[in-house]
Parts: structure tokens; C-alpha cells; sequence
């Protein structure tokens, strides 16, 4: 807020000039001589029907809400208010501040206004009508409208606000300055008009610009007959009629209608016709507590284009997550927090509760009679994608282990995409119902602690000898032509360190040799380790060596093509 730093000037604001008396017409440009209107202005109380009660520059209006003397003196029609005892370059920094500090995506003011009506009307559903047009947007309900009173006191007050927490929607205060905000850059074509009542009176509040500053901007309060709700309308070059309906489309379909019904141009916005198909679950995480409702939605498809996977509070598009091809939304309820950026969640316990929630509904899918094995591993895919990339994580330690033993079940291993084909060819075919292999490295990352991996698998299959180098090895067991093969091939086989493995139950896969952090096994029980014979098993030792040594894949098949196959002495 602005503090008292002026001294005090007990004139009144200004005395209206013959040209702007009390019955000027509509407030346009062509005509109010904005300049003047800004150097002079009015402020009077005790207007009539169709009478200003402000005319001059918005941040002196700001002054006069801050400031409870001249409020107090307007409001009540006792007269002029004195010229409020503030410094008015403070207080314009405060309103570039606030009109200039930008939501996460520009079009953004908007929909403030849109919740700002749905709060404003006390019955379930709200109505709420949007109208778009080239250049303009008009929002409008029938709630419980404004007094001058509150004019002065909340709407045109940075920060000020009587919004209720985890009730209310709109952000503190903000949705007036940020529509500013919106048309400013074209200052020429930026009008807004708002017509607002409580029911026992009826105003008019119109902001044009003639610069890109807030101490450009003036305002006009008119006094007109009484009426009930508000109808916002901000016209701006800047306004571009199709991205607007798209944005709010994107923004607003997931708005719950039980809430508010949202009519763009007259046709509903949030009754379900976007999405097709897919599962919706609504959970309530305090069952005394309305504030704490969360929302989800999973598979299915959009009908629009733009809508995609999303996280949303309290109805509202935070961010969308174009890396995930399923349709998942996830509305966060109104008792989560929003960082300072306005559009952002902000970690914290109802955050976490709602992670844990949306994990939890994923178990009841894969439950679900007639889902199959591809289909669990897909959500098991989808669950953690979503942790990484939508839900921060939250809550992922404490579900996952639920997550592992309901969507993918025991015995299986998590393996990454690269050491599928080689782990198959090592451990033989029987283990591929067992691998788990995440199609993304976010999904590869959170699932890592969760499920077991390559070295439990190894060991679960396999009996292995401690490590000794190669040279070593094709010593002490010349009984392994396939061993002795390996030491004539590598260039220091004493600086390659082997173990040797032999499969507990299972018959080997086509390659005898696997690559591990630790040592390069060989399986001793491979027909191609334990003889020298045939074609396709000189092929699979030469291949399995040196992938597992690191050779790229284009110099090994290059060698293959122009190289005569090692020590072939007979015929498979």
C-alpha cells in the first residue's frame, strides 16, 4: 500500500470544468479530452442518476480507495474529498507493478474475470456469459454486483481483497490491473467499461489510455439506475477473437459445472462436450472440508485442439504436458495453494494429499475386470510419467510401492530400453514376461528403487563366479574352447575382467556373453563357449564380445561383412 509521504492539500480534487459537468454522455474518446481530464478531473459525492462522481486519472482514484477520509467523503455524498495526502510517484510504482506483473501465459487476465464472476454469485451454478469478438470480450453475471463503496475500497485497490481462501477463485485482487495490463501496449485502442450493482444502486467505471504508463490512464465513475451483477467489457486491438475462444476453451473445459456453467457465446464451455470417453473420478480428501475436492480424468481424447494432459486448480488450466500422449487432468482443489506467479501450484499438504489420490485411482483401473497385462504396464508407464512431469514427484515415494504390486505385479524387473534385446539373448526368451521397460527416461527415473532391476534378474537367474580377467580364465579352463576363443580375439584380455554364469533352471539365450558395470559374463553352459562348431554359434560369441566390450554397432557389422568368419572348422 502507499503510504501517507505528501503533505496534506485540503482543496478539493478539482472543480469540474463547464465541458464535463455533471451529464457527459458515454465515456469515449471523442468525448472527454483525456489530457484535460487527467491535469483537472472531478470528484464529488451526491451525484444523481446519470451524473459523474469521478472524472481524472486512475491512480487518483487509487488514492482516494486508499485513503478513508476522501472515501468516506464520496461515498457518503458529503462533497468534494480533500486531495488524499499521498505520494503519488510511490503510488504509481505500485500500480506499474501490479499492471505490468504478467500471469504465466498473456491472455491469462481473462479468465480472472470469468472467475471473478463465478465468485461473485453466492448460488450453485453460477452463470457466467462470455461474448468474443474481434477487439472485444464481454463478461457477465447476475451475482451480487458492487457498491461505490466497494468500487473504491476492492476493485481498484492492488491487493486489496474479500475473497475467501479455498473458497473464492479469482486471484487477490488482481483481475482489474491484469486486464489493464492486457491492452496497455496499445494504449489508443484499450477502453473498459464495467456496469455493476448491488441491487439498490447501479455505477459505471470506465479506463481509457493515451500511453503505455498507469499515470497515462483515466478514469470516469458514473452514477446509473440500480441493478444487480456486473458486465465486464474490455475492447483492445490487441484482442484477437479465435486464440481468445481457444485459449478459454483450453483454460476453462474442465471447470467443474456443479460450480458454474461458462457460456462462450452462448454455447457451454465446461459441460463435458470437449472430452470423449476416458474415466472420471471426483474425491473428496477431507470429507468436511468442500475446499479439498479433487478431480481426475484419465484416458479418452480431446475434441479440440490444444487441450492435452493438464494439471488444473480449482477447475482452472495451470499447465499442459504435450510429453504425454493419454489424456490425464488432474484439477487440484481450491485449498492448494499458487505460487507467487499467479498460475503455478505450490507443494504442500493438500498438493501432496491430491498426488496421492489421482496414484490411488490408477490401482483401482488396473483392478478393474478385463484389464490386461499391456494395460496395467501402460498406466505403470503413464503414472510415473505423470509424477515426473506433472505432479513434481509428490507423494510418489509413499504410493509407488502400492503402484508396483497393483499395476505390474511380483517378478518383474525394471530394465532400460537399450538392455532389453541384449538381456533376452543372454538370459533366454522365458525372461521377457518378467522385464519391464519403461518407455521414457521419466518413467525409467521414478520407477528406479521401486522394482527390482538387472542385478536382482542376474542373480535370480543365474549362479556366477567371481571375477578374474580373461587371460586368467582361458588359463584355467582350456575345457572352454569358447573362453579360449575370447582371450585369442581381445587385444589385453588381461585388463577384461570375466565372470563365468551358468543359468539356474533356464537353457541359455543365442548370446554366451553379456556387458555389466562390473565384469563381462560368459555363460559357461552356452553352446558356443563349451564348443567350437558351426557358423551360428561362432556368430554369436563374435557378436556378444563385442557388444558387450563397447565395439559400435556400425565397425562390428561392417567387420562382419568383409571378414571371414573366426576359426570356422566345420558345418553347423
Amino acid at each position: 500500500m502507499a503510504t501517507a509521504r505528501s503533505a496534506p492539500d485540503s482543496s478539493p480534487l478539482g472543480t469540474p470544468p463547464a465541458e464535463q459537468s455533471a451529464h457527459v454522455g458515454p465515456f469515449t474518446r471523442t468525448h472527454i479530452d483525456l489530457a484535460a481530464a487527467r491535469a483537472g478531473g472531478i470528484a464529488r459525492g451526491g451525484v444523481r442518476e446519470g451524473e459523474l462522481c469521478f472524472l481524472g486519472s486512475l491512480h487518483e482514484l487509487v488514492a482516494i480507495g486508499l485513503y478513508r477520509p476522501a472515501l468516506v467523503a464520496l461515498v457518503s455524498g458529503a462533497g468534494a474529498p480533500a486531495r488524499p495526502p499521498m505520494d503519488r510517484a510511490y503510488l504509481l510504482k505500485i500500480l506499474d507493478e501490479e499492471v505490468g506483473r504478467q500471469f504465466g501465459h498473456p491472455l491469462r487476465p481473462v479468465v480472472e474475470l470469468v472467475l471473478n464472476a463465478i465468485d461473485a454469485t453466492p448460488e450453485h451454478p453460477a452463470r457466467v456469459d462470455v461474448r468474443v469478438r474481434e477487439g472485444v470480450v464481454t463478461v457477465t453475471d447476475d451475482g451480487i454486483g458492487m457498491d461505490l463503496r466497494t468500487i473504491l475500497s476492492r476493485l481498484l485497490v492492488p491487493f486489496a481483497t474479500d475473497k475467501r481462501a479455498g473458497v473464492d477463485l479469482g486471484r487477490f485482487g488482481v483481475g482489474f490491473f491484469s486486464v489493464i495490463g492486457l491492452g496497455l501496449p496499445d494504449p489508443t485502442s484499450l477502453s473498459i467499461e464495467v456496469e455493476t450493482g448491488d441491487g439498490t444502486s447501479g455505477w459505471s467505471l470506465s479506463v481509457l489510455a493515451d500511453g503505455p504508463e498507469p499515470s497515462s490512464l483515466v478514469c470516469a465513475i458514473r452514477k446509473l439506475t440500480p441493478r444487480a451483477g456486473t458486465r465486464v467489457q474490455v475492447r483492445s486491438s490487441l484482442i484477437e477473437a479465435e486464440p481468445l475462444r481457444a485459449y478459454l476453451r483450453d483454460a476453462l473445459h474442465f471447470f467443474p459445472k456443479e460450480r458454474a456453467i461458462v457460456n462462450l457465446d452462448s454455447a457451454p464451455l465446461n459441460d463435458g462436450r470437449y472430452l470423449a470417453g476416458g474415466s472420471h473420478f471426483t474425491d473428496a480428501l477431507s470429507p468436511e472440508d468442500p475446499s479439498r475436492v479433487a478431480r481426475f480424468y484419465v484416458g479418452g481424447r480431446a475434441l479440440v485442439t490444444g487441450i492435452c494432459a493438464a494439471t488444473y486448480h480449482a477447475g482452472v488450466k495451470v499447465e499442459g504436458c504435450l510429453a504425454i500422449p493419454e489424456l490425464a487432468l488432474i484439477d487440484f482443489p481450491s485449498a492448494v495453494e499458487l505460487t507467487e506467479g499467479r498460475d503455478a501450484l505450490k507443494p504442500c499438504r493438500n498438493f501432496r494429499a491430491t498426488a496421492a489420490s489421482f496414484y490411488r485411482r490408477l490401482v483401482d483401473l488396473a483392478r478393474a475386470p478385463g484389464t490386461s497385462r499391456k494395460a496395467a504396464d501402460r498406466l505403470a508407464e503413464v503414472a510415473a510419467q505423470i509424477s515426473a512431469l506433472m505432479l513434481q514427484s509428490a507423494a510418489w515415494n509413499e504410493v509407488a510401492p502400492e503402484l508396483a504390486r497393483a499395476l505390474l505385479g511380483p517378478d518383474r524387473y525394471l530394465v532400460g530400453p537399450e538392455r532389453r534385446e541384449p538381456l533376452i539373448g543372454f538370459l533366454g526368451s522365458n525372461v521377457e514376461s518378467r522385464l519391464f521397460v519403461p518407455e521414457s527416461f521419466w518413467a525409467e527415473r521414478e520407477w528406479q528403487g521401486f522394482i527390482p532391476g538387472e542385478r536382482e534378474l542376474l542373480a535370480r537367474e543365474l549362479e556366477i563366479d567371481h571375477a578374474e580377467s580373461l587371460s586368467s580364465l582361458a588359463r584355467r579352463r582350456p575345457d572352454l574352447p569358447g573362453i579360449v576363443e575370447l582371450a585369442r580375439r581381445s587385444e589385453r584380455p588381461e585388463a577384461v575382467p570375466v565372470a563365468l554364469a551358468r543359468g539356474r533352471k533356464n537353457a541359455p539365450g543365442p548370446l554366451p556373453c553379456l556387458g555389466t558395470r562390473h565384469a563381462l559374463l560368459v555363460r559357461e553352459d552356452a553352446p558356443a563357449v563349451a564348443r567350437r562348431v558351426g557358423w551360428s554359434e561362432q556368430y554369436a560369441l563374435r557378436v556378444a564380445f563385442d557388444r558387450a566390450t563397447g565395439m559400435r554397432e556400425p565397425d562390428l557389422e561392417r567387420e562382419l561383412i568383409v571378414s571371414e568368419p573366426i576359426g570356422v572348422t566345420g558345418t553347423a
